[in-house]
């Protein structure tokens, strides 16, 4: 979707959108990225096989956009294998209920061109309801700290990163079998490997509604996050997912128990324990800190 006359020096980005029944909002995130100002955007819908409005939506852009549709290997292996068919300098990919705020791809070239060293750009972002309204700033986000990532919290905010496509392809691009957190772990890998920029602007909008995989995902996502951290050196889950953990872990038990379900409230009751030690231990060091009394 390069602009007629569009400037062929400068960089061609590559933006993919992955799309499974999401026509309630996909013609949104296929605007945002329309709408841009930057000229040269390679940019591709890939559809997992939608069967509620989402084609239509597709079709009603004519050649506006390249897009297909069909069965896949999930959200990460449609993602990667359109990167491995990109042809943009720099790589990002925007979810189908997600946005891009004006200027977002312009403002990112911008800075990643001034330091050709860089893997990984990101910026800040926003909340949006289901109806696109603003429901505040994501205020997760952080200055670039790998410790910080690996051992506290994911500070960044997936549909407001960029990234360089030979920085991509040298780590090995996402994991395929990460359902949750392929995004997370592209962050380590490529920050381990090459310097990261933090840009302090909002590039991007994530919409919040009950039906995402952050929101439905429960323990299997905590515990995929959890198991990908310890294979890229961490000790466990981050302590901001460990307070996320406690909470999805006392739910599950009442709900177990409240249903008469006993052998599995046994089970997640030893699930809890190390999580529940952990947190009466980080209680006592607070109360008793080391050396007084």
């Amino acid at each position: 979707m390069s602009k007629p006359g569009s400037a062929p020096s400068l960089p061609l980005v590559t933006i993919v959108t992955p799309s499974l029944n999401q026509g309630e909002f996909i013609s949104d995130a296929i605007d945002s990225v329309l709408t841009q100002d930057y000229p040269r955007v390679e940019y591709r819908v890939v559809d997992g096989g939608s069967r509620d409005a989402t084609i239509d939506v597709l079709r009603g852009y004519g050649d506006r956009i390249r897009w297909t549709s069909g069965p896949d290997a999930g959200q990460s292996a449609a993602i990667h294998q359109a990167f491995l068919n990109a042809s943009g300098k720099y790589l990002a990919w925007l979810n189908a209920d997600d946005l891009y705020r004006p200027g977002a791809i312009s403002a990112a070239v911008r800075e990643l061109e001034t330091d050709p060293s860089v893997g990984l750009l990101y910026g800040m972002a926003e909340f949006i309801d289901r109806d696109g309204e603003v429901t505040g700033p994501c205020l997760q986000v952080e200055p670039w700290s790998l410790r910080r990532l690996i051992d506290t919290l994911d500070f960044v905010v997936q549909p407001a990163t960029f990234f360089r496509r030979d920085a991509y392809l040298a780590v090995g691009g996402l994991d395929p079998a990460l359902r949750y957190c392929m995004d997370y772990e592209l962050w380590i890998r490529l920050g381990r490997r090459y310097p990261v920029r933090f840009l302090t602007r909002p590039l991007a909008q994530v919409r919040v509604y009950g039906e995402t995989k952050t929101a439905t995902g429960g323990l299997a996502r905590l515990d995929e996050i959890e198991r990908m951290i310890r294979r890229n050196g961490g000790h466990g889950l981050p302590s901001d997912f460990q307070r996320e953990m406690d909470l999805a872990l006392r739910a599950t038990l009442v709900l177990a128990a409240r249903k008469g379900q006993m052998a599995q409230t046994a089970r997640l009751a030893v699930r809890c324990a190390p999580y529940a030690v952990r947190a009466t231990i980080r209680k006592l060091r607070r109360l008793y800190p080391p050396g007084r009394g």
